[in-house]
């Protein structure tokens, strides 16, 4: 298993792209837009990759090669060498080493959605209210601090304030002034941006969720970007938000399996 340099990323991306289950956050790391490791069998021709996101996610990619797969079964499962407090691994692939019983305890499921603009809405709401107390909002240096105080997901992917106003394509809900909800890309690569959306407890059931993603949605039209929505299968709230959205299942749920340290 070598760990490869970000200089020598570009052949793991390359064959990133062609996987079907693409996820942003694990192209972010292998394009060097977000902090993370790469692992691979090969430096120069990789086969199969690990790549590992700062904040846990990962992912498995490439030719099953039993060699490698060994080598990762003993970082993730034995000597835990990650540097996060947990391994978020997505499986759209399986790996040998974790299809046994002994790995149930790890596993949960994820549903992967994409939007379909023939069913959602994409209108233009900057600006607009969603009711007599309730305004849109963006992002910029003025209140970037603040929704980090409110939310604390400026720094949770991006590297810094500057990348999560520049790219992030966020939008806030105000209620009274006060910033109530927000949506945002947790990454972005390859033309995709993975929504993460959240709604403070106080201002929830107000349909702000609705509000923001579609904000945010609009925000992705304006920049060519195909939101992507992903959350676990018996996440009831989050899979009836993003249907009523317009989003639709990408893939049918695939297992997901979180490690501890």
């Amino acid at each position: 298993m070598v760990k490869l340099q970000k200089a020598s990323g570009g052949a793991a991306f390359a064959l990133y792209r062609t996987n079907e289950a693409f996820f942003p956050l694990i192209g972010s790391v292998l394009n060097d837009e977000q902090d993370g490791v790469v692992y691979a069998d090969h430096a120069v021709a990789p086969r199969q990759v690990y790549v590992e996101h700062a904040f846990g996610f990962a992912q498995i990619f490439g030719t099953p090669t039993p060699e490698f797969e060994n080598a990762l079964r003993q970082y993730l499962l034995v000597d835990k060498q990650f540097a996060a407090a947990k391994v978020r691994l997505y499986t759209p692939y399986l790996p040998a080493f974790l299809r046994s019983g002994d790995s149930d305890a790890l596993r949960s499921y994820r549903q992967r959605f994409v939007f379909d603009s023939e069913r959602g809405s994409l209108q233009s709401l900057h600006g607009q209210v969603l009711n007599t107390e309730t305004r849109a909002g963006y992002v910029d240096q003025s209140n970037v601090a603040e929704i980090e105080r409110r939310f604390g997901v400026v720094s949770r992917f991006w590297r810094s304030p500057d990348d999560f106003i520049a790219k992030a394509h966020a939008a806030v809900a105000l209620v009274k002034g006060e910033m109530a909800a927000i949506c945002y890309a947790a990454a972005v690569a390859d033309g995709r941006a993975e929504i993460d959306v959240l709604t403070l407890p106080e201002y929830r059931h107000l349909g702000l969720g609705k509000f923001v993603v579609m904000l945010f949605n609009q925000n992705c039209r304006d920049a060519g970007l195909q939101p992507l929505w992903d959350c676990f299968a018996n996440n009831s709230g989050s899979m009836a938000l993003c249907r009523s959205i317009g989003f639709v299942p990408a893939m049918a749920a695939y297992p997901f399996f979180t490690i501890n340290k």
